[in-house]
């Protein structure tokens, strides 16, 4: 088995791109990711459970706006497709 270490810092979006070195073999791979010690992982949110449809729009509307552009949301959607072909 071969591995590759980088220090990365995950930002608030909790997502990142590991760019391989040239040599680094293709196909399948684990991926590790491993926090200082006594780190603690919150759980996972919820998914608020709604009475009505207005309890969710106004939910809804208390979110924080998106950053994501369209352009955005359309390269991550080439990039999954793209992952389909292998």
């Amino acid at each position: 088995m071969q591995a590759y270490q980088f220090e990365q810092s995950v930002p608030s979006s909790h997502t990142f791109t590991v760019k391989l070195p040239p040599d680094a073999p293709t196909g399948p791979a684990q991926v590790i990711v491993l926090f200082p010690e006594g780190h603690s992982t919150p759980a996972p949110p919820r998914h608020p459970q709604f009475a009505n449809t207005a309890d969710y729009l106004a939910w809804h509307d208390a979110q924080p706006p998106s950053r994501r552009s369209a352009e955005d949301v359309d390269a991550q959607i080439r990039e999954e497709r793209e992952g389909w072909k292998d």
